[in-house]
């Protein structure tokens, strides 16, 4: 652990990075943003008023490049952030067992405002994973490495209407982040070199794409070639507050040698989806719907997935929130028949079903009542219990990057499970969190039967941002 130390020394001297939020906006806001999961959401024009500098680190989140055009500065942030991990019958035992590691992130960017219309982004990263059963994985274990790189040009601007051309490398997240987000559990999350399209008005925002992801490989990566990534994603918001809106959107990808329980074949999918939001009343709910259609080998392709997050916050003691999850994503009824149904989730968000990350959500089907508690102004806690089926006996359940984590088996009972788990979060202040997870697998007979076992989880995350 050591050297992850002295690698981080000269971060934390210059500065360091991160956060999350899914959209940028065309106005600059009279405050500072809170910190954010894609940092180049973030804007500070409004600290050109000195008056609006009220944080210890406001200097250098606006560096003015130009006297005289407040719209010429430079933003420099980063982020150190320190991870426990145990995780006790890791893919529940199969071909494994308990391990336990620490990570750390580091990272570092300077943001590039050269007028109202030309932007650069840069941001540096260092991952690095210490104590686990080697080797380590590139997604943890990545030294140093180039994060995002881009350049926004700004062809058409009025007072209400934006539109931007982005190329380079960057991070994409859409919606509730069932299809894309950022991975930012692991110490190096998903990032596409490719070029971006991205327009925005009162009420509506559309972002249209052509990419190929970055390969993790441990070292300075490049992107996949074997895989492309395109689409288009379009909110239409039906109130000024942006509480009630809906998602229309359609994605693409081209993958070599993709694997299911039926085979390996090269893969064409077409994704079209819907996501109804909104917040009424002391109401919350999220639907989202996917169609997925196109080639697998010489099979097609008819999959699909339907989700519903919902939940009702109590105006009491505690603002308890009471919700449901729940998730269907079809698998294959018959691996040797003409159509391939094995839903793909595509580049989800890490923790999607909790923190342990266990499964891919595909070929299943779960259901999630949960209970949130605000403990204080500063932390919250909340938990539930997550039960698990198989959607098709004939198909498998994938893990998280992909590959089979416990074989198809008609015989065997649909019952995948059940986890309980607990998450609490604590907002030390502005630029120090601190997170902790624990998560236990109840496992059924389908997973005894293939050698497999319960598992136990438990994760502490310590996270400085600026």
């Amino acid at each position: 652990m050591r050297h992850a130390w002295l690698i981080s020394i000269p971060f934390i001297v210059s500065s360091n990075l991160w956060g999350d939020d899914m959209t940028a906006s065309t106005e600059i806001p009279s405050t500072p943003p809170s910190y954010q999961m894609l940092r180049f959401n973030e804007n500070y024009g409004c600290l050109s008023n000195t008056v609006n500098r009220s944080d210890l680190f406001d200097p250098i989140k606006y560096i003015p490049l130009r006297r005289d055009d407040p719209s010429w500065y430079l933003t420099v942030g980063g982020e150190l952030r320190e991870r426990f991990e145990g995780n006790y019958n890791e893919n529940f035992g199969i071909g494994g067992g308990p391990d336990s590691y620490l990570l750390q992130r580091v990272t570092l960017l300077t943001d590039w405002h050269l007028g109202e219309r030309v932007r650069f982004f840069v941001e540096g990263i260092s991952g690095i994973m210490e104590g686990e059963t080697p080797p380590a994985p590139p997604v943890q274990q990545d030294p140093i490495d180039l994060q995002f790189a881009f350049l926004d040009v700004i062809p058409y601007l009025t007072d209400d209407e934006r539109l931007t051309l982005r190329a380079g490398r960057f991070g994409m997240s859409f919606g509730s982040g069932r299809l894309v987000a950022t991975r930012a559990a692991p110490n190096i999350p998903f990032r596409f070199d490719g070029l971006e399209l991205l327009y925005t008005r009162p009420l509506w925002e559309a972002t249209a794409f052509l990419t190929q992801p970055v390969q993790d490989s441990g070292g300075l990566n490049a992107e996949d070639h074997a895989t492309t990534f395109w689409g288009l994603y379009v909110t239409h918001w039906f109130d000024a507050t942006h509480t009630l809106g809906l998602d229309l959107y359609y994605l693409g990808i081209y993958n070599k040698d993709v694997s299911y329980a039926s085979g390996t074949a090269d893969e064409a999918r077409h994704s079209l989806g819907a996501r109804e939001f909104g917040n009424r009343d002391n109401w919350d709910w999220s639907a989202e719907e996917v169609l997925q259609v196109g080639s697998f080998g010489n099979q097609s392709i008819l999959a699909w997935t339907a989700s519903l997050n919902s939940g009702y916050t109590f105006q009491t003691a505690l603002q308890p929130r009471l919700g449901i999850k729940l998730d269907v994503t079809s698998g294959d009824s018959n691996p040797s028949g003409r159509m391939q149904e094995t839903f793909d989730a595509l580049y989800f968000m890490s923790g999607y079903f909790n923190d342990a990350s266990l499964l891919r959500p595909q070929n299943i089907i779960d259901v999630h009542p949960n209970l949130g508690l605000q403990l204080t102004r500063t932390t919250s806690v909340d938990g539930g219990g997550d039960m698990f089926w198989r959607y098709s006996r004939n198909d498998a359940v994938y893990a998280v990057p992909g590959f089979i984590a416990i074989p198809a088996n008609d015989n065997a009972s649909s019952y995948v499970g059940t986890a309980a788990d607990v998450n609490f979060t604590w907002q030390i202040q502005r630029h120090l969190s601190f997170q902790a997870s624990y998560v236990h697998f109840f496992t059924g007979s389908y997973v005894h039967e293939a050698g497999g076992s319960d598992v136990d989880y438990v994760s502490t995350t310590l996270t400085f941002i600026f």
